[in-house]
């Protein structure tokens, strides 16, 4: 049974639509030597855990041919189709700012602690935020259009994001 059509669920697909046209687009004109790869897309306990870090350099690169594969051509439609997926898609995300974190400017970037690396997306921005927090706790939820927002949590302040690690 397909889900229920809201304005969310239809703002999602379109922008997955999009999206992974784009994706798709974009790995098609990338050879598989610029794919970034299974171990530069986990963390170490990552890798460790689900032991693709035992894995010899001939089984990376057939798992690395694989998951461009299935990239490009797969997990669009299982982002749409699957619900599991779609809710670890829109789970929230918490996490700390590593060391000391001193506000932004348009083009910040976020290193967490969980080893995800987070960048401002309005680059262009003027709207700058200045303080000094030392680890502080963040969150990072989707807004209504499913794009991302990092909000600083100890003092409520909000920024759009993308993630680009």
């Amino acid at each position: 049974m397909p889900p229920k059509m809201t304005p969310r669920n239809i703002n999602k697909l379109v922008s997955t639509s999009i999206l992974s046209s784009l994706l798709i687009c974009s790995i098609s004109v990338v050879n598989a030597d610029d794919f970034p790869g299974v171990k530069a897309l986990m963390t170490d306990e990552e890798q460790q855990q689900s032991g693709v870090s035992a894995l010899n350099e001939t089984q990376v690169k057939a798992l690395n041919k694989w998951l461009l594969k299935y990239t490009a051509r797969d997990s669009a439609i299982i982002r749409q189709t699957v619900e599991s997926v779609q809710e670890e898609a829109d789970a929230e995300i918490r996490s700390r700012i590593k060391g000391t974190f001193k506000g932004w400017k348009g083009n910040t970037k976020f290193v967490l602690d969980n080893g995800q690396v987070w960048q401002q997306r309005n680059q262009k921005s003027t709207v700058r935020w200045s303080t000094k927090l030392d680890n502080p706790e963040i969150v990072i939820t989707k807004n209504f259009f499913g794009l991302d927002v990092l909000t600083i949590v100890e003092v409520d302040k909000k920024t759009k994001v993308k993630r680009i690690k």
